[in-house]
């Protein structure tokens, strides 16, 4: 072992060059040097640079002799005696943080009373150590030792040292105590739990200390204690919390912003626990975190940290919240008031997010968590109020809350839409550059939530958004395009077409003079337009793809996302008009080839991920032509699911004074460095897209992706145990997608059935990784897409294609996804009552999937087999999702799921109408035009399955249905109302009263929405004229006017189209003198329609 001196030396030596080595050899160098003399012989004292460039190296020297001694046992009582007798405190400190790195690994080595001795000196220092950062690191020391003394029974003192310093005079020695506490529950917490009465005990008294460093050492040993509370010791918890309070008070009194951080991150540990340890406080803690967040003189981070709270219980325990009414209502009031605070001049730091924006937040989660009812009626009144105020940072802060109850309290605004979207166009044009940017967004989000009554109002919106992109604030232009993206994304082509020239010419303009923010939202608005508007497009895409080489070759950061944005617009471009179009078609090579070389040549997670989804979109248009290029972008997606997600960094052991230490030690020392595993977001959006290219590669060029199917399952196989939800719901899709693939590039045998070897040995491997998800993945996203994958295959694959086993798989997952019962829909709230009459876009998609999964079993099972499957697992589940304690949304997807059973089973849903038709009934008077929809098509589809089941009924539906006529009703209810009445007719003609029911169901012709209700009820009437039509002679010249109107309306079904032309040419031929003038009186475009219908349909 080396000398104690050098030992000493070599620590200062990592410490600091000047501390000891470096400085007395400068001070020598220094001494010794005379004035400077000519000649080159003459040496001149070292410069400070380089005096820098040699520091290293001694350093490094050092380190490595420090690392050398370190292999011996011999070094813990070494470094022992520097902890007690070095007097320079770095080299104490340095000496404790070695000591709790290397002295476990050497501690059994080391002889009985050498551990003694050791373990003796470690309470002597801890207790009398001066410096307060040496303290603290040789309490880590003791729990390192003590990790390996206690459990073996070697270190009995411990404990009652701990008790004696928790209840010392001295604030030091109590801080030490607690200190000590806190990290010997991270290493032997099991061994401590007997006494942790005793300790929540001790925690008490430090929170009611007066000294800082008390309470902070106190807290500081709260969460580790967590998990070693039982449920009998949870009301010495409480009395711990009780104590808390006290604390925060003060320390808000006194403006101590570092201790309420640290109070607040325990008090979210605390509400993590599984047990009940917040409850008996809860609102006397949120009252604390509020009086905190809505501090304006505290720093903007420590108000965010005070809501943090309130975000976990939002998230996790929303009843809990929704308890405390009064006090929730003042915390959405608080919450609009602190998104009113104009930001901060001084307010420099980019890492901090301002007040208002954390407010902000905070409101949208408890807007998306819980019911809106308690949260709407505050929030909508400061937005009515915010709105007339003379104050623009009040106005602003209106629209910004308007934007954040668009997704949480959809219901309640789309109620709401006609007041709320005048105060958004009132806003666009405020004098004030914050209020229009935050009207903006809040349009975006109405266009993002607010489907489709939104869209019902793109002739009002559309002008102003216009308008926004020519705003002098890029700000405002920003979010202008924002709301331009997320509006044109869900307009048809026709509704757009008015509006192209202007806005195509603009976000040219907007491209070619503005900051990158605002380009890149630009890109995005004309890849939505060109998505939306598909051939339409056309004539503006000459002047499009000049600007989209410009960014796709654009160099640098700042341009990165611009860059990404012209790449996915490409895409669009590609896929909206083919490669038969003149204009875009010769370029499509080139513009793979571009986007290929920055995929080689950036480094950037975001572009490879724009990158991928451009593949697959130009893949889509081309289909099997893209197969040249396959060889080039499939290898690039299996890279991007292999890449690592992380790196481990592993610091040095001597508490930042090195770099380096011992790399094979993998102890985590949160003195010396230790590891820290960091996800890289970009990295993981790649590889969705990456996972989600290899399906719609598969999809788009069946054949010329088989050489590759092997190895594509593999990598998908793997991205279904993904740590992120995302990427595997991303490999759901797309294993179905493989084997679906496969199945077309291998088909069976003409008149042989069943499926290839090739198909089915991918069906066979996708189909268990499918249904397993219901039992053991808690993404609701990723089961809904699991689900839709194994609805995909089914009805893909057809008849007799999946094993009995698989069917029963597959049967069972819609039983559980119906039912609640899938691992994904464990309540994570610890309450049993849910009155919650709302659901989540989560839960509504994942219902939606199940569903899917009811027509696609009859379909892969057949009617025969698949009805008594249904009968006896799916229709009780299925009745259950439709009782009004149910969701809206959810009650409005149950009825749509029975609408296609019945569609695909016919009269074997006989047993389940008189249990389904009072529900479908009470659906009708809905407040929601969505259920009111479904449950029309439903109930005439019920009708139509199984008439005499349902024709106790039918007086009450007609009742019901006539509701839907009126003319301020919905027209897609409408629409389905006159389908449903039309299948009416067709299975029970005689027991409806056709002198009521005619006129009714003529005038509602033809339809405005969903055209395709327009064939039952041409059926009908067709049957009608045919059958009784002494019964309908009255309304024969208003069936004329409506079989005339149909026939000419664009996207009515030609079908339908085609019987009305047939059934009049018949009568016409039964009847030439009544009819002729009839048809006569039809204007010219109606009377061609029919002819051409007639002749179509001949």
């Amino acid at each position: 072992m080396a000398a104690a001196p050098d030992f000493e030396a070599l620590l200062a030596a990592c410490l600091s060059v000047d501390n000891a080595v470096g400085r007395a050899s400068e001070r020598s160098a220094a001494a010794a040097g005379a004035p400077p003399a000519a000649g080159p012989a003459r040496r001149r004292p070292p410069t400070a640079r380089a005096r820098r460039l040699r520091r290293p190296q001694v350093r490094k020297a050092a380190e490595d002799g420090v690392r050398a001694l370190a292999a011996q046992p011999a070094i813990v009582p070494e470094l022992l005696q520097r902890t007690a007798g070095a007097a320079d405190p770095q080299v104490r400190q340095l000496a404790a943080v070695l000591l709790r790195k290397w002295g476990a690994r050497h501690w059994a080595a080391l002889p009985g009373e050498v551990r003694s001795g050791a373990q003796e000196l470690l309470l002597q220092r801890v207790a009398c150590e001066p410096v307060h950062g040496v303290r603290r690191s040789l309490a880590g020391v003791v729990a390192a030792v003590a990790s390996q003394a206690v459990p073996a029974g070697h270190w009995p003192g411990l404990l009652g040292f701990l008790q004696q310093a928790a209840a010392a005079e001295s604030a030091e020695h109590r801080e030490v105590g607690l200190l000590l506490f806190a990290a010997l529950f991270e290493t032997i917490g099991e061994h401590l739990q007997p006494h942790v009465p005793a300790i929540l005990a001790a925690l008490a008294a430090g929170a009611a200390h007066p000294s800082g460093l008390v309470q902070a050492a106190a807290l500081s040993a709260v969460e580790p204690l967590l998990p070693f509370v039982s449920d009998a010791q949870v009301p010495d918890f409480h009395r711990l919390l009780a104590a808390l309070l006290p604390c925060a008070q003060a320390a808000l009194a006194a403006g101590n912003e570092e201790l309420l951080v640290q109070l607040c991150m325990v008090l979210v540990e605390v509400a993590e626990s599984p047990a009940p340890l917040l409850q008996p406080c809860l609102q006397q803690v949120l009252e604390m975190c509020m009086a905190v967040a809505t501090r304006r003189d505290f720093e903007p981070a420590t108000r965010e940290q005070a809501l943090h709270l309130l975000h976990w219980m939002a998230q996790f325990k929303p009843k809990q919240l929704t308890r405390l009414k009064p006090l929730l209502k003042a915390i959405v009031e608080a919450l609009c008031e602190m998104a009113a605070e104009p930001a901060a001049d001084d307010a420099d730091d980019a890492d901090d997010l301002p007040p208002a924006k954390v407010a902000a937040q905070a409101l949208d989660a408890l807007a998306v968590a819980l019911n809106s009812q308690h949260v709407f009626p505050t929030a909508w009144h400061f937005v009515q109020a915010a709105a007339a105020s003379p104050d623009p940072h009040r106005r602003a802060a209106g629209m910004m809350v308007c934007a954040v109850l668009s997704e949480g309290c959809a219901e309640p605004l789309r109620r709401r839409l006609g007041a709320a979207l005048p105060l958004l166009l009132a806003g666009l044009a405020d004098g004030a550059a914050p209020v229009r940017a935050a009207a903006a967004f809040a349009l975006g989000q109405f266009a993002e939530y607010l489907q489709p009554e939104i869209l019902g109002h793109y002739r009002e919106v559309m002008p102003r958004v216009a308008g926004l992109l020519r705003d002098a604030d890029a700000g405002v232009q920003e979010r202008g395009c924002y709301a331009l993206d997320t509006f044109c994304e869900n307009l048809e082509a026709s509704e757009l077409l008015p509006y192209m020239p202007q806005l195509v010419e603009t976000l040219l303009c907007v491209l070619a003079a503005s900051r990158p923010a605002v380009q890149e939202m630009a890109l995005s608005a004309v890849a939505s337009i060109a998505a939306a508007a598909q051939g339409a497009f056309q004539p503006y895409a000459g002047a499009v793809l000049p600007v989209l080489d410009h960014f796709m070759r654009a160099p640098g950061k700042d341009l990165l996302l611009c860059r990404c944005r012209a790449v996915e617009c490409a895409g669009l471009l590609v896929s909206a008009l083919g490669p038969s179009d003149a204009v875009v078609g010769p370029h499509v090579g080139a513009m793979l080839e571009l986007v290929l070389a920055g995929f080689a040549a950036t480094d950037s997670p975001d572009l490879r991920d724009y990158s991928h989804a451009m593949f697959a979109n130009v893949a889509k248009a081309l289909g099997e032509g893209f197969a040249p290029w396959l060889p080039r972008v499939v290898p690039l997606a299996f890279a991007s699911c292999a890449a690592e997600d992380g790196q481990a960094d592993a610091g040095g052991g001597t508490d930042g004074a090195s770099e380096g230490s011992d790399d094979s030690d993998d102890s985590d020392d949160s003195d010396g460095g230790g590891r820290a595993f960091n996800v890289r977001t970009g990295l993981m959006d790649e590889k969705v897209s990456a996972t989600a290219a290899l399906g719609g590669y598969a999809e788009a060029c069946p054949a010329g992706f088989m050489p590759y199917a092997e190895e594509a399952g593999a990598v998908l196989r793997r991205m279904c145990a993904y740590w992120h939800d995302e990427a595997r719901a991303a490999a759901y899709e797309a294993l179905a997608r493989l084997a679906l693939a496969a199945h077309a590039a291998f088909p069976p045998p003409p008149g042989g059935g069943g499926l290839s070897p090739q198909a089915a040995a991918l069906a066979d491997a996708a189909l268990p990784l499918l249904v397993a998800p219901v039992e053991d993945d808690v993404s609701k996203a990723a089961v809904a897409a699991a689900a839709g994958g194994v609805a995909a295959l089914l009805k893909g694959l057809g008849p007799g294609a999946a094993a009995p086993g698989l069917l029963e798989g597959a049967a069972n997952m819609a039983a559980l996804l119906l039912e609640g019962k899938a691992v994904c829909q464990e309540v994570e709230d610890d309450d049993g009552d849910d009155d919650d009459d709302e659901a989540g876009a989560e839960d509504e998609e994942l219902l939606t999937a199940a569903a899917e999964l009811l027509p696609a079993l009859a379909a892969a099972m057949g009617a025969d087999a698949y009805a008594p499957v249904f009968l006896t697992l799916h229709a009780a589940p299925l009745l259950a999702r439709l009782k009004p304690q149910q969701a809206t949304a959810l009650r409005a997807v149950a009825s749509g799921a029975a609408a296609e059973v019945a569609e695909a089973l016919g009269p074997r849903v006989a047993g389940v109408a008189p249990a389904l038709m009072p529900l479908l009934l009470r659906e009708l008077q809905s407040d929601d035009a969505i259920n009111r929809q479904n449950a029309a098509y439903c109930a005439g589809l019920l009708v139509a399955a199984a008439p005499q089941a349902a024709a106790p009924f039918v007086q009450q539906l007609l009742a019901a249905l006539h509701g839907l006529f009126g003319g301020d009703e919905a027209a897609g209810a409408r629409d389905n109302a006159v389908g449903a009445v039309g299948r009416i007719l067709a299975a029970l003609p005689g027991a409806l009263p056709l002198g009521q029911v005619l006129p009714v169901l003529l005038g509602a012709l033809p339809l405005k929405e969903d055209l395709s209700e327009t064939a039952p009820a041409v059926s009908a009437l067709c049957k009608l004229l045919a059958e009784q039509l002494r019964d309908v002679e009255a309304h024969v010249p208003a069936i004329v006017a409506a079989f005339g109107a149909v026939a000419a309306q664009p996207g009515a079904p030609a079908a339908a189209k085609a019987d009305a032309a047939r059934a009049l040419l018949r009568l016409q031929q039964a009847h030439p003198e009544q009819l002729a003038p009839l048809l006569a009186a039809l204007p010219a475009e109606q009377q061609a329609a029919l002819a051409a219908a007639a002749a179509h349909g001949s």
